[in-house]
């Protein structure tokens, strides 16, 4: 990762970063070094205390500088009175753990390199509070609810600290009864929230483990922009057997609808004094190309052509009264 991302600008409360305390930030890559070999050193599979694995890492020499001065120019609420200084480098909980926090959180964590258990963040970590102004501060940062940390064995062959790294097993695809009355039945109980949310979007809960399909679920589910071929795919991987015939033409005859009918665009419906004016407009060469014909005296313009059209109409002797847009 490169030093021009420094993941201290995920915690916003600390202020300065972007003004004359990013002159005092030190190296981001000078910082993730010794996080990472204090997250060697954890016992794989076996949760550990956020606060005793950072009192291992000063302990141990793990211990790393987030800015190079006193960090005076860093900052919470007020640049005076909550400047960082006043604690005498900024402090070690405020500062180091703070980093910490956001770079397992956001990173170690979704490579897979750790498990965590987290809370809210509200009233997680109150080790700010005795400063200036901070009373109103639920949280300091959003990761303050991170509590416990757990080396996957991933991570350990990552960090160079395992002999090696066998992927387990997939676990099966929940296996669903997709029924010809147009039921979807998760017989075995093993659909994950994620996958209950998908079918959701399309189906209506008809019980817990079941929901039902309708043109009208399957046309609300296109209008807000879903598709029919993801939700054919899902059927597909997910399902103990093939669709049956009932569910494929229903399938085919709502994403035949989708395509019938598709958004153009907006624009502007233009009244004129009679037909003969429409077709006069509509058959100059000057403005032919930016309208068309919408009834017998009215013409409609795309929204991307209304400045074109309104200088073409100029040219040819007629203006529409009122504001240009």
């Amino acid at each position: 990762m490169a030093d021009d991302f420094d993941e201290l600008s995920r915690v916003e409360a600390i202020r300065g970063q972007s003004g004359r305390g990013r002159r005092s930030l030190t190296d981001p890559s000078s910082r993730r070094i010794p996080v990472s070999d204090a997250l060697a050193d954890c016992p794989v599979d076996r949760w550990v205390a956020i606060d005793e694995f950072f009192r291992y890492m000063r302990a141990a020499g793990h211990d790393f500088d987030v800015a190079d001065d006193d960090a005076w120019d860093l900052y919470i609420i007020d640049k005076q009175y909550g400047s960082l200084g006043y604690a005498g480098y900024g402090d070690w909980d405020t500062l180091q753990a703070r980093y910490a926090l956001c770079l397992i959180f956001e990173y170690a964590a979704t490579l897979g390199l750790v498990d965590v258990a987290y809370t809210p963040p509200a009233g997680a970590r109150p080790d700010y509070h005795d400063r200036w102004g901070t009373d109103d501060l639920a949280f300091l940062s959003r990761y303050d609810g991170l509590k416990f940390i757990r080396l996957t064995p991933l991570g350990a062959y990552i960090l160079g600290v395992g002999e090696g790294y066998e992927p387990g097993e997939a676990e099966p695809a929940a296996a669903l009864d997709v029924l010809p009355n147009f039921e979807i039945v998760d017989g075995a109980r093993g659909l994950s929230p994620a996958d209950r949310l998908l079918l959701e979007r399309y189906a209506e809960p008809v019980s817990e483990h079941v929901w039902r399909m309708s043109p009208d679920t399957l046309l609300t589910a296109v209008e807000a922009g879903e598709s029919i071929d993801a939700l054919r795919s899902f059927l597909a991987s997910h399902g103990k057997r093939q669709v049956p015939g009932p569910v494929e033409r229903l399938l085919d005859d709502i994403a035949a609808r989708a395509r019938a009918v598709r958004d153009a665009g907006a624009a502007r419906l233009i009244e004129c004094g009679d037909a003969h004016m429409a077709e006069l407009i509509t058959a100059d060469s000057r403005t032919a190309g930016l309208c068309f014909r919408a009834g017998d005296k009215r013409v409609v313009v795309p929204a991307a052509a209304e400045r074109a059209f309104r200088r073409a109409l100029r040219e040819a002797g007629y203006v529409i009264p009122g504001q240009l847009p």
